[in-house]
């Protein structure tokens, strides 16, 4: 009897502990990016520096739109830590995209809405100077997994189909 109890206790303090835990710590993390539907706009075509490209006013917007073409979007979240992106008021968000339904992708892909063309473009040369696969449009950033041989690889596939998707440039 005094077992079960000891149990029961720790098992609610556990719960209790992990619950402040996540509303500490979660919700940032894991804070769902979609507007509500009167408010939700959808991509309208603006004036940009790529012929073609889109303007999309927030992350979910790209997300749906890749999501539209017929790709696997999953886990869109806002990525909380200090980056250039940040420091030039955009905003980055971390996700996963692949066109094999079912299988994970190979890699952790990101979603960057830069607060103009100046910083998208000095961004763009700090990726490719890194070596990473990113496709553009007006104030947008997809920048693409290249943490490993296969992700790189996928990246390097599914690039040229993101910017066709999404009316953006790939940049390598």
């Amino acid at each position: 009897m005094r077992t079960a109890a000891t149990a029961v206790i720790s098992g609610v303090v556990g719960i209790a502990v992990g619950a402040a835990g996540w509303a500490v710590f979660g919700p940032e993390k894991t804070a769902d990016t979609r507007t509500s539907p009167a408010v939700h706009a959808s991509p309208a075509k603006r004036p940009a520096t790529t012929a073609g490209a889109r303007h999309y006013a927030s992350a979910q917007d790209i997300a749906d739109a890749l999501d539209k073409a017929g790709f696997t979007v999953s886990m869109l979240h806002k990525d909380t830590e200090s980056t250039y992106i940040t420091q030039v008021g955009g905003t980055a968000y971390d996700f996963t995209v692949t066109d094999k339904a079912g299988q994970p992708a190979a890699g952790d892909s990101g979603i960057n809405m830069f607060p103009n063309q100046q910083a998208l473009a000095a961004w763009a040369e700090l990726s490719k100077s890194m070596g990473g696969i990113a496709v553009t449009g007006d104030t947008w950033a997809v920048s693409l997994a290249t943490g490993s041989d296969q992700a790189r690889a996928d990246s390097q596939r599914l690039a040229p189909r993101i910017a066709q998707a999404l009316g953006g440039s790939v940049q390598r």
